[in-house]
């Protein structure tokens, strides 16, 4: 072979490992389309097949299609939302992390408790409201407690019935079961769970005299006749559950108490990315068929609000609920 046709051979296998490399490159995109094609973390601090990762689940299915980019649910159940809100606090504010959480996470485990591992005003960003939340006191669907005044009466003349389970202590849910406890003067054992579905196993199998929980975590099996709600915590009537009466209806006015769940970002987050998230949920709140899918598994979507309107929120509910806990004494490790 001549040594023009070598030096030939040599240039048309260069250009070949050129147009090879090139096409690699344009396959992996810029730094920006990599990032964006990532899956962003939608954390919920409970357990699969509950109520709140029900709604997650429905969030994210159009979430995805507003932040053109794949949205998972990574459940992190655990210690009243703590574990949550500590994997949020250590995740990068980079936009592709948040967490769909209760107030309780920045109300109530400030307040109980000592060895608190986040800052709620310095590691998170807030984004916006998602949905409302009314609670509920149920037994189980096989018992023969039709009313609240029913079950009061027997509790007090039952220990057996007289044991109150609540998904976890230190919660929202733990200092409503205390208040109902002071109110109605009954000696009533308090019985955390981890997680809605593990309380209500329980409460169906007559092993605890009644619960206490959000309306999510009971309508379907009431609607089923597996549970019975006698009472619901907000001021009017939930229109999910609106045969069922209010504590205040059936002689405990100040037996009262709502929460919500909020969308929260790593604190550092950047403003344009909590916009993103803030303008991507309001657009699927505003969704009638997402509405619809939410009431049915008991919340009460919100139209979205700006993270200013969190903070006043959460600061309304502190007020609500330091006196009851300071009053209850619990402090948590």
């Amino acid at each position: 072979m001549s040594s023009n046709a070598t030096r030939a051979g040599r240039r048309r296998a260069i250009g070949t490992i050129s147009a090879l490399a090139a096409g690699c490159i344009l396959g992996l995109g810029s730094p920006g389309q990599a990032r964006a094609e990532a899956p962003a973390r939608f954390i919920v601090p409970f357990p699969a097949g509950g109520a709140a990762d029900a709604m997650a689940r429905v969030l994210v299915d159009r979430l995805k299609d507003q932040l053109k980019q794949p949205v998972i649910v990574e459940n992190r159940p655990g210690a009243s939302t703590r574990v949550a809100a500590e994997t949020l606090k250590q995740a990068a504010p980079d936009g592709n992390t948040v967490l769909m959480t209760l107030f309780d996470t920045m109300v109530i485990a400030p307040l109980v408790y000592r060895n608190l591992r986040y800052d709620r005003d310095k590691d998170f960003a807030p984004i916006t409201e998602v949905a409302a939340l009314d609670y509920g006191i149920a037994v189980s669907g096989s018992s023969p407690y039709r009313t609240l005044a029913d079950y009061v009466k027997a509790a007090h003349a039952n220990p057996a019935a007289a044991t109150l389970g609540v998904s976890g202590l230190g919660s929202v849910l733990h200092f409503l079961a205390f208040d109902f406890t002071r109110q109605t003067r009954v000696d009533m054992s308090i019985v955390p769970f981890q997680g809605g579905p593990a309380m209500v196993t329980n409460l169906v199998g007559n092993q605890i005299g009644s619960a206490i929980d959000g309306l999510g975590v009971f309508v379907e099996q009431h609607r089923a006749g597996k549970v019975r709600v006698l009472a619901v915590s907000g001021k009017q009537r939930s229109s999910q559950l609106p045969d069922v009466p209010t504590f205040g209806e059936q002689g405990y006015p100040s037996l009262l108490a709502s929460s919500g769940y909020a969308l929260y970002a790593p604190a550092g987050t950047p403003p344009a990315q909590i916009a993103r998230w803030n303008t991507a949920m309001r657009a699927v709140l505003a969704q009638p068929d997402v509405q619809a899918r939410i009431r049915a598994i008991g919340y009460e979507p919100q139209p979205g609000s700006t993270p200013a309107q969190v903070v006043e929120r959460r600061k309304r509910l502190s007020e609500h609920w330091t006196p009851i806990v300071r009053t209850s004494g619990y402090k948590g490790d």
